[in-house]
């Protein structure tokens, strides 16, 4: 038997033939979502680039649906294996191996507790769950304290998997039903659309609820996002009709769509109404350009069609899962610096150019899970092609792009300076200057001890062997117990929050959030030590912001109960009378000229019942121990430093506290140096847990300081 091997020109036609199946703006646009996301996430610009996830949905969300519509209209069935198979090709093999040498990364360069939870993160992941992982623990996309999972941006592609376990077969029934009852195709094609109209309609209004009441449900709950993928459904359900568009109309339609994504990277933010309503900006822009192409190609319309940006939009999914882990892991070990974003972009592209040629298409083409007749004749067609090669010379040359880009990654990072020695600089005249309203005070015995130990710390070039260890205290509470059930929505009542002696003719009470419970400790041991003057009681909580305004956490339970609980804090200040109220919250961004009259707002209702006001400083925050301490890192990679923001905050406190008839209690004492260097140990105590709670531990440490502290301040 004779056989040919196809010469070059069929070959040719042939990969024309499907390219030419390739909706070229839909891949355009597939490059417009994820360079939004990348450039974000590595430069935070712009503020609402995180919105090519949901282009990506669209996308989706009609490319999926298009090829059920397209399967059932010329098989008059739906096969759910052959579905499943052909996105198992697409999806599992590329994402299953960025989970794997993402934790191993991690296992090589962070400390235990964290290599662990990215482990775990990774298994999540693995069975498209990640979404409801990160739901479940409250975490913050946009503004965890938390050390950033390596392995977070997969909770989108858990949603879109979940997605497409229950579409398919609802469009399976709905053909089911039409053939019963011999109905024509546009019948089947209007129920389908009722369907998912009524899916996307009770989405988005699941969404809207829950933006406003739990802002961490609604960016991860699939219920939430079922209604951008399901506009792309539509998109694809509606396509006979789209398709009769003006000629006139795409371009002008495309380019409004693309505008329209524009403005939402620009206007929406991460504290605005996300993802409902704002999400409907990129999810109207991304369908508009869509829709433009239906029945005919876009004219004019040359950035999404030109050949660079079709072949990012073909490496985008690889683009995708790369970025992120590389952004999280290299941030880790390199300082932020143009050898720092040169290590990502080149890392990120090479590693998706290698990955999209050499493991994504070699596996999406192949006879992977096909029945065993299917490789039989798979394998008969390959014998029948007298060994040909499969790499063709433009494989050759993306692996050789790969190489190159991955080289120049590898370069940048082997360049990046040296860090300079673990000394801090010279003092500069910002750094030494003492407020114009600050008045500097001597220090006693026990803040001379601690200064003295805290300056060691800072010039420290060695670990010292840290009790607890630093794992144990990025993973621990916030407050010891017996003091954080006080904090909790559901607490024990007053006298079990309250210490010291019963009959102390003193009282000094704590309000406030976190970042209050984190400093009762210290006015705890500061009541018990003043034989049987003071006793303190707490009226904090967990995540309540002590402010007359409607700050939202993750957790709906808390947001739900704080209103309640500051009023009752209130009440309970006007019937105790204290002597001392000690007012202190995590740092936010709320403006000053937010922030000072709203919580004035609140001490006005107790002020005339009150003897002394203190608004006590948070501690600098700056380095999260979790990010900066690695299995290479040096003490001086954890050195925080006083940051303008936190001397900004630091400003308006002061102002508040001249607002209210109080006094300010600057804590910077308690942890950095008087040129505001801050390390993240003092003598063998880890000193915080995240970038602004102090451990269990280094409240016991500072508490006798923190006692001459409040003297000092007329306490």
């Amino acid at each position: 038997m004779i056989t040919t091997q196809p010469s070059p020109r069929s070959r040719r036609h042939k990969r024309r033939a499907t390219a030419s199946t390739t909706r070229l703006d839909i891949q355009g646009l597939r490059m417009v979502a994820v360079l939004l996301v990348i450039v974000d996430h590595l430069f935070g610009w712009p503020q609402g680039g995180f919105i090519g996830v949901d282009v990506f949905f669209v996308v989706s969300g009609f490319l999926i649906t298009g090829l059920l519509l397209r399967q059932y209209d010329n098989t008059g069935s739906i096969s759910f294996a052959s579905f499943y198979r052909r996105r198992a090709r697409r999806i599992v093999p590329i994402a299953t191996l960025v989970l794997v040498l993402t934790s191993a990364a991690g296992a090589v360069v962070y400390a235990s507790s964290r290599a662990e939870s990215i482990g775990l993160d990774a298994v999540w992941a693995f069975f498209f769950a990640s979404n409801w992982r990160f739901a479940i623990e409250g975490t913050d996309y946009f503004n965890a304290d938390a050390a950033m999972s390596p392995l977070q941006h997969y909770w989108s592609l858990s949603v879109e998997e979940q997605f497409y376990f229950v579409w398919p077969a609802l469009m399976f029934a709905i053909g089911l039903l039409v053939a019963r009852r011999s109905w024509p195709t546009n019948v089947k094609r209007g129920i389908s659309a009722a369907v998912m109209g009524v899916i996307v309609a009770l989405s988005f209004a699941w969404a809207l609820h829950e933006t406003a009441t739990d802002r961490s449900w609604a960016y991860f709950s699939t219920f939430t996002r079922v209604w951008e993928l399901g506009v792309g459904a539509l998109l694809a359900i509606g396509a006979g009709w789209i398709s009769h568009l003006p000629s006139t109309t795409r371009a002008p339609l495309a380019w409004l769509g693309l505008g329209t994504i524009g403005v939402g990277a620009f206007v929406i933010s991460e504290s605005g109404a996300f993802p409902a309503p704002q999400a409907a900006i990129p999810v109207v822009g991304a369908a508009m350009v869509i829709a433009a192409g239906v029945g005919g190609n876009t004219p004019f319309i040359a950035p999404l069609t030109n050949k660079v940006s079709v072949y990012i939009g073909d490496i985008s999914y690889s683009l995708y899962l790369w970025h992120w882990p590389i952004i999280v892991i290299v941030g880790s070990i390199m300082d932020v610096s143009g050898y720092y974003y040169v290590t990502v972009l080149f890392a990120a592209f090479g590693l998706s150019v290698a990955s999209y040629h050499f493991v994504e298409n070699p596996i999406r083409r192949s006879n992977f899970l096909e029945p065993k007749a299917v490789r039989a004749d798979a394998r008969r067609r390959r014998k029948n092609r007298l060994g040909s090669k499969d790499y063709s010379p433009a494989v050759r040359y993306a692996g050789l792009g790969a190489l190159t880009l991955v080289t120049v990654a590898v370069a940048a990072f082997s360049l990046e300076p040296l860090d300079p020695p673990a000394s801090p600089p010279a003092r500069s005249a910002t750094d030494t200057a003492v407020e114009a309203d600050e008045v500097a005070a001597s220090l006693g015995p026990a803040q001379s001890a601690l200064a003295a130990e805290i300056d060691v710390a800072v010039n420290a070039t060695e670990w010292p062997t840290l009790s607890p260890t630093m794992d144990d205290a990025i993973t621990g509470a916030q407050a010891p117990g017996g003091i954080a059930e006080c904090g909790l929505v559901d607490r024990p009542d007053a006298a079990q929050c309250t210490w010291g002696a019963p009959d102390a003719p003193k009282t000094i009470m704590v309000l406030g959030d976190s970042m209050a419970m984190s400093f009762v400790q210290p006015i705890k041991t500061f009541a018990e030590a003043s034989g049987g003057e003071w006793k303190a009681r707490s009226e904090a909580m967990f995540g309540c912001t002590f402010v007359d305004m409607d700050v939202r956490t993750p957790d709906a339970d808390t947001s739900a109960a704080c209103p309640e609980r500051k009023a009752a804090a209130i009440a309970a200040v006007n019937e105790v009378k204290p002597d001392v109220v000690v007012i202190t919250n995590l740092h936010t961004d709320i403006a000053a000229e937010l922030w000072i009259p709203g919580v004035k707002r609140l001490t006005d209702q107790f002020a005339p019942n009150v003897g002394k006001i203190l608004i006590l400083a948070a501690p600098p925050n700056d380095k999260k121990p979790a990010d900066c301490y690695t299995r290479t890192s040096t003490p001086a990679d954890c050195l925080s430093r006083v940051t303008d923001t936190w001397k900004a905050r630091s400003r308006a406190d002061r102002n508040l506290a001249y607002r209210v008839g109080g006094t300010y209690v600057d804590t910077r004492s308690l942890f950095c140096t008087p040129d505001n260097f801050c390390p993240s140990f003092v003598g063998t105590t880890p000193m915080k847990s995240d970038s602004a709670h102090m451990t269990i531990e280094y409240g016991a440490k500072v508490a006798q300081a923190f006692g001459e502290l409040l003297d000092a301040n007329g306490v």
